[in-house]
């Protein structure tokens, strides 16, 4: 589905409800963070064995040569142990370290200025195809929507070029339009042993939000903290997150002193609630700017949606392919439902000697692809495909994986269909 961007009335910029954002080219645009040694403490409950009075049990010669006994002893030297009524047990604190290597993990690049970086954000918003290329963009449409001059997208995007984030060149079918190929963007959804790093879902009112900072190291913390939440799925969790000035300024510019950064979250934004103690800040994002849990939601309601309605249309044609006795006018409200959504050729079936409709039968994970496709696009639009493949193609052979044809279809634009005619 399209979302224009208005400026004084007129309609200049098409943007995509979500984008996905790989983390590497975006943690690289922000600042990698340098590399530090991090202790993880880990609590345990373990026996103690002297407060137990282990060392007097006659059970404890077979635990302590347990791996060199028969297994018929060593199941009831176990069991033994734990049905003991005189265990204690006590707090074990374990203490591990952990190494922090962001170069080695996502590559190192000169982090972005500020309409470098929003530009980078836009451009996963304006329909990228699977190969990460992007064609008729426009300089001016994307300085109305930032609040910049044409130059300054030009000249941020020969940076996004010389640093490795992009390439860019004219659009061959228009002067004042160029393409952008995001380099990394087909491995976003590889493996981790293939060179993948991961993505992060953002939404469009979180883009709107982004674009508006004017603080450079505002948009980064932001950005920062916006990627270590995206992972945060349960809607019954706080979108929380505590840092200390030390961890912030690991991936900030060395000038970023602790006073820097007070003044930096001290601009006002909708994105966060930021409160900040002696030594922490607390940063509380607001659920509506968390891209990963609303398309989550949207994903299972459409899907919930295109499940009701396919199993409707599959219901109807079973009314008319048992075209019952005595049932004209349960007949005439399924084919006038049918005949609505777009659906009107039959086959003929040989081991009936009759012509039917073709039933869908979809599986749950078809339901699962044209709940995405709603969302990405729109419910309507999905529904005039469903009429069109069903024509098309699902009327002659059953299709196996209808949510991807309709994706193609979708993706090519010189197949345009209309909305489905009202029936009165």
């Amino acid at each position: 589905m399209f979302a224009n961007v208005y400026f004084d009335g007129v309609i200049s910029l098409n943007l995509s409800k979500y984008g996905r954002i790989g983390k590497a080219p975006l943690i690289k645009a922000i600042g990698v963070q340098k590399n530090y040694k991090e202790i993880i403490y880990t609590e345990t409950q373990e026996l103690d064995q002297v407060a137990s009075g282990c060392y007097t049990c006659d059970n404890y010669k077979n635990i302590d040569f347990l791996e060199y006994m028969p297994c018929e002893i060593q199941e009831a030297a176990k069991a033994c142990c734990a049905s003991c009524p005189f265990a204690v047990y006590k707090t074990v604190i374990h203490e591990t370290e952990r190494y922090i290597n962001e170069k080695n993990i996502y590559g190192n690049q000169p982090r972005l200025k500020a309409i470098a970086l929003k530009l980078l954000l836009i451009y996963h918003f304006s329909y990228p195809d699977e190969n990460g290329l992007i064609s008729g963009l426009s300089a001016k449409e994307l300085a109305a929507y930032i609040g910049c001059s044409t130059r300054s997208i030009h000249n941020a995007n020969d940076a996004l070029m010389e640093y490795g984030y992009i390439m860019h060149c004219k659009d061959g079918f228009s002067k004042r339009k160029f393409q952008v190929f995001l380099k990394e963007y087909k491995s976003y959804s590889l493996p981790a042993d293939q060179g993948g790093r991961g993505y992060a879902t953002f939404n469009r009112e979180c883009l709107d939000e982004l674009v508006k900072i004017k603080d450079l190291n505002q948009l980064r913390i932001l950005l920062r903290a916006a990627l270590d939440i995206d992972t945060n799925r349960d809607s019954q969790r706080d979108l929380v997150l505590f840092q200390d000035f030390d961890s912030l300024r690991r991936f900030l510019p060395g000038y970023c002193k602790p006073g820097i950064i007070r003044r930096a979250l001290s601009s006002i934004t909708n994105l966060f609630s930021i409160s900040f103690d002696e030594d922490q800040i607390q940063l509380k994002m607001n659920p509506c700017f968390h891209g990963r849990r609303i398309l989550d939601a949207e994903n299972d309601k459409h899907t919930s949606q295109m499940k009701t309605y396919m199993e409707s249309l599959d219901k109807a044609m079973n009314q008319l392919n048992l075209n019952a006795i005595h049932q004209e006018a349960e007949n005439q409200t399924a084919l006038s439902f049918l005949t609505e959504n777009g659906i009107t050729s039959k086959f003929f079936d040989p081991s009936l000697g009759k012509e039917i409709f073709h039933n869908f039968h979809l599986r749950q994970e078809d339901y699962k692809d044209l709940g995405l496709l709603c969302t990405t696009y729109s419910v309507e639009k999905v529904k005039i495909y469903i009429s069109y493949v069903y024509e098309k193609y699902h009327v002659h052979s059953k299709i196996q994986r209808i949510g991807a044809l309709i994706r193609s279809l979708l993706k090519n634009t010189d197949i345009i269909l209309t909305p489905l005619p009202a029936i009165s």
